[in-house]
């Protein structure tokens, strides 16, 4: 009989609908009207990117030194395998900290109202 493997895949799937799913059934701004909301919404998604992407780059550039090292310990494969995680990782640190960085100047592009108030803190209403 074969053995069938689903590996990681699909539970990654799976954990990324589940909290994505949580994230936007944070708060409900049902009081206004669809600028209001979509306002609000913009805020709750701007509020949780600032907050998660620095902790996700640190591990990332952690996790990228630490295989970096340990690639260097076994042989010449496992060397340019580990190395290529590890630049694929330093990459998506780099990538998340300018999504950190350009969130909130890119959200204000397409609602300039909210340049000027305490737009992407927890405390906006």
């Amino acid at each position: 009989m074969a053995k069938t493997s689903f590996g990681f895949g699909p539970l990654m799937i799976l954990a990324i609908a589940l909290m994505a799913g949580a994230a936007f059934a944070q708060k409900s701004y049902d009081t206004g009207d669809a600028k209001t909301r979509l306002i609000g919404g913009l805020n709750d998604l701007c509020v949780q990117l600032v907050s998660i992407l620095p902790i996700i780059a640190i591990l990332l550039f952690v996790l990228a030194a630490v295989i970096y090292g340990i690639g260097h310990i076994f042989g010449a494969e496992m060397r340019s395998k580990a190395t290529g995680w590890a630049t694929s990782m330093v990459v998506g640190a780099v990538i998340s900290l300018l999504i950190f960085l350009l969130t909130r100047p890119v959200l204000s592009i397409f609602v300039p109202e909210i340049e000027t108030s305490d737009f992407c803190k927890a405390t906006f209403q």
